[in-house]
């Protein structure tokens, strides 16, 4: 370790003035707590938490996950639960008239899904819940280090154990 090392890690340094030191150093804070210095491109609430995958507690929301996840997550919510029996209804109609010509013949099952997936897009209501869900589901991966399908899965030993030990 060099001298310059050294020094930086017994001085003490504003937390957010970290530019000047390398990967790797160590430095203490305003408190006195020490920590090794780790850059990253990310914003800390991102990379930060128990696991390094983010903080549990962080609200806010990344541009694709406000843009991209939370529409997909509402449009697998409408097409499996909320709209299903439209849905249905348009795929049962694809598949009796084919593909291709099934665009043009199954225009009304369409129309009729479209209007109630676009009432349920344009809910405020809605979005919120799905942004909640997702901000919720989000927190517990950062929490636990674990995908809700890992939880899931984990769940299922759990209980697999249970019932072999009756």
């Amino acid at each position: 370790m060099s001298d310059e090392a050294n020094t930086s890690s017994t001085q003490k340094l504003h937390t957010d003035d970290l530019k000047n030191l390398s990967e790797g150093e160590i430095y203490i804070d305003e408190n006195g707590k020490k920590f090794r210095v780790k850059k990253s491109i990310l914003s800390g609430h991102f990379v930060g938490g128990p696991h390094g995958i983010g903080d549990p507690e962080d609200r806010t929301l990344r541009k694709i996950e406000a843009d991209v996840v939370i529409p997909n997550r509402m449009n697998t919510k409408i097409e499996k639960e909320l709209c299903h029996d439209l849905y249905i209804g348009l795929v049962n109609c694809l598949r009796k008239e084919g593909g291709a010509v099934g665009l043009y013949k199954c225009t009304e099952a369409r129309d009729v899904f479209n209007a109630c997936k676009r009432e349920k897009f344009m809910d405020s209501k809605f979005r919120q819940e799905a942004t909640e869900d997702y901000i919720h589901e989000r927190s517990e991966a950062r929490r636990t280090g674990l995908t809700p399908k890992e939880r899931k899965l984990n769940d299922y030993r759990e209980w697999k154990k249970s019932q072999e030990n009756k």
